[in-house]
């Protein structure tokens, strides 16, 4: 059993892994960089007593964060908890993956983690997309190089953006539509959010089979993906809990 932090732009996610992918208690709160080394304390001893576990099952843990301003308070909560140092991911551990980007550093450790749990599980050339609060694609050829990323406003962002600055459109649940050609407002930006989206990924995927010269594995996950697969003309693989196996994975690669 390993305890996992992913610490996110817009929620906080503990889970405890009993097995890859597997969370058998997961605890999700807004971010918010005031939070303190005690309030990850309370929130880890949460998680465990959900399902009556204590620490002594717990091995070890692992946190993603690209919240660095949160990142040692829930390293030093995980160290008191369990009683060793967390992994803590970043592009310098062993990935099973060569990342050949000018920038290795800036690489987002939520893409890290997407792409170590998808090389684990296909082959050849990969197109990930991670719809959260930004929609990022990351790619990695067959010979699990990561080449490199394409980042967009995310689905929420660009729809809170849109009512925002038109005061005629309204907030909107992320639902499928009724018809691609909506009929009424509310339908028509539902219609947009949906197939807008699925077309970009169509699209995308294209290119990136163009400049890698052969076929492609699209697979999605994070965020309404859920809402986005069925309305792709490409096939595509929705893993939600990708993200996940990336990070058992690492924890597994890196712990002595």
């Amino acid at each position: 059993m390993i305890l996992t932090a992913d610490i996110g732009n817009t929620n906080v996610v503990m889970g405890l892994m009993s097995e890859r992918g597997k969370l058998e208690s997961r605890l999700r709160f807004p971010t918010d960089k005031r939070r303190t080394v005690k309030d990850f304390m309370i929130g880890f001893e949460a998680l465990v007593n959900m399902h009556h576990f204590d620490f002594s099952n717990v091995e070890g843990a692992v946190v993603s964060s690209v919240v660095p301003e949160l990142t040692d308070s829930v390293v030093q909560s995980l160290r008191i908890k369990v009683g060793e140092d967390p992994v803590v991911l970043s592009n310098k551990l062993e990935l099973g993956m060569t990342i050949d980007i000018d920038t290795p550093d800036k690489l987002g450790v939520d893409m890290i983690a997407d792409a170590v749990g998808a090389i684990n599980e296909f082959e050849g050339n990969l197109a990930i997309f991670d719809m959260g609060t930004a929609t990022t694609c990351s790619v990695v050829n067959a010979d699990r190089v990561y080449l490199g990323s394409i980042i967009i406003p995310g689905i929420v962002i660009s729809q809170d953006a849109l009512t925002a600055k038109a005061s005629q459109l309204p907030f909107i649940k992320f639902e499928q539509p009724e018809h691609l050609i909506g009929r009424y407002t509310v339908d028509s930006m539902r219609s947009g959010v949906i197939y807008a989206n699925a077309a970009m990924v169509d699209g995308l995927v294209d290119r990136i089979v163009d400049e890698l010269g052969g076929p492609v594995t699209t697979i999605l996950t994070g965020g309404v993906s859920i809402l986005i697969k069925d309305a792709c003309r490409r096939e595509v693989v929705y893993e939600p809990s990708l993200l996940l196996k990336g990070l058992w994975d690492v924890y597994h690669m890196n712990h002595a």
